[in-house]
């Protein structure tokens, strides 16, 4: 297991090699499952790609083995109860040209502190990776609730007055800093709390795909606190 701590906030990252004794089982799985868009993909938001559910107990077995890390490297109280709010396989499907203006920046899945994303790569290194960043204009690394409004605000000011490439974002430019990076390796789990802004770190065509064996497959599994 290693912990990292990025940018100035120190905002923590767990990141857990060979997680699961049997990892092309699930790949086995996912291509014999049946990949769709996500809802609100015709909208150009959200995940630029395709997921599939993911199999029936592998949300349970993610939360057995992550739920004392989390509680105790985020300070979770005991008598909080564990919720899970998804479990699927994703899939980065959509061309670079066909990103809408969302998905071509850093986003937050959650400002809820006790949220937090689980996410196993199932391809290697030459997928890229996952970035974490700060917003330049608020100095922002983290959304909270009480951080929302502003974010949000500003950010939709700058996209609305500055038109972005249309590419996967990756690299720090004039709206956004790099804070730090967790590479892509076949079986490694990625922790953090949803509030990060962070993005997919793709380093080419081939990570665009709907293919299981070649595309940059992923099992994501949404992790809270109540």
């Amino acid at each position: 297991m290693q912990i990292i701590e990025m940018g100035e906030e120190r905002n923590r990252v767990i990141v857990l090699d060979d997680f699961l004794e049997y990892p092309k089982v699930l790949v086995d799985f996912a291509r014999r499952a049946e990949f769709t868009p996500y809802p609100i993909a015709v909208e150009r938001k959200g995940y630029p790609g395709v997921r599939a559910a993911a199999p029936p107990n592998y949300g349970e077995l993610v939360r057995s083995r992550v739920d004392s890390i989390v509680r105790s490297q985020f300070q979770i109280s005991a008598q909080d109860e564990l919720k899970t709010y998804q479990e699927a396989l994703n899939l980065i499907s959509v061309p670079e040209e066909r990103l809408g203006p969302l998905q071509r920046i850093p986003h937050f899945d959650a400002s809820d502190p006790q949220f937090f994303a689980v996410l196993l790569y199932l391809c290697d290194d030459s997928h890229g990776g996952t970035g974490f960043y700060r917003h330049n204009s608020t100095g922002f690394e983290s959304i909270t609730p009480e951080r929302c409004d502003r974010y949000l605000d500003c950010c939709f000011e700058e996209l609305n007055s500055n038109r972005r490439p249309k590419k996967y974002f990756s690299e720090s430019d004039d709206l956004f800093t790099k804070v730090g990076f967790v590479s892509a390796r076949f079986n490694r789990l990625v922790i953090y709390r949803g509030g990060m802004l962070h993005s997919a770190n793709i380093s080419g065509n081939h990570s665009i795909s709907r293919s299981p064996d070649s595309g940059r497959l992923t099992a994501n599994v949404f992790i809270g606190y109540v």
